[in-house]
């Protein structure tokens, strides 16, 4: 298994309008090949979000 750990700050949007889109785009995320889980992250205070992808390998990582 391969660990991806993304992060990035919100510019434009807010915590709310953020999550509107996380639920809008989470079932895409469940159609992507040899992705096991996401967690979602969030630090409404630092302005840091993004997400923990556990890959079933590394090419299937490499390929997202």
């Amino acid at each position: 298994m391969h660990v991806l750990i993304v992060n990035f700050n919100l510019q434009g949007i807010d915590r709310s309008q953020y999550e509107e889109v996380c639920d809008e785009v989470a079932p895409a995320f469940g159609e992507l090949p040899g992705l096991i889980s996401k967690q979602w992250l969030a630090d409404e205070d630092g302005n840091t979000y993004g997400g923990v992808y556990l890959w079933r390998d590394r090419q299937a990582m490499l390929d997202y």
